[in-house]
């Protein structure tokens, strides 16, 4: 007997096996693919334990790419593609998308990709914290 998936359930991440590379639908009004190296994601595990904010460059945003699913390349990418199965690597990954879901918005906002990849997560000057009196500390 077949299990049926509900229309609404989130996308599963994918693996390219010929590329060696994850990839990721993101949300939006125009459907983002995400793409990361398996080795990046192996490498950068132990540093991005917790989507901290960094003082450089986040890892994911040296080796994260953004493509259109109106690529052809895109496409044929996604239909040679597996299911990623849960397992080890589980943390990281749910960190790698939240990154991605993070410039997606940004993307779609109408941000500068390069500029996004390099300062989504990146931790800000202290001016940007507000410790006035009364007032909820927040970073902006």
């Amino acid at each position: 007997m077949t299990t049926l998936i509900p229309l609404t359930a989130p996308l599963p991440l994918f693996y390219h096996p010929a590329s060696e590379r994850v990839l990721y639908l993101a949300h939006g009004p125009t459907p983002l693919v995400f793409t990361i190296q398996l080795r990046d994601v192996t490498r950068h595990e132990l540093i991005t334990q917790q989507p901290v904010l960094q003082p450089t460059v986040h890892p994911f945003g040296l080796c994260t790419g953004v493509s259109s699913l109106a690529e052809a390349p895109v496409r044929r990418a996604l239909a040679a593609a597996e299911d990623i199965k849960s397992g080890i690597l589980d943390g990281t990954l749910t960190l790698w998308i939240d990154f991605c879901d993070a410039l997606a918005e940004r993307l779609h906002e109408g941000e500068d990709l390069e500029q996004v990849l390099k300062t989504t997560w990146v931790l800000k000057g202290a001016a940007d914290v507000d410790l006035h009196e009364g007032a909820a500390a927040v970073v902006g």
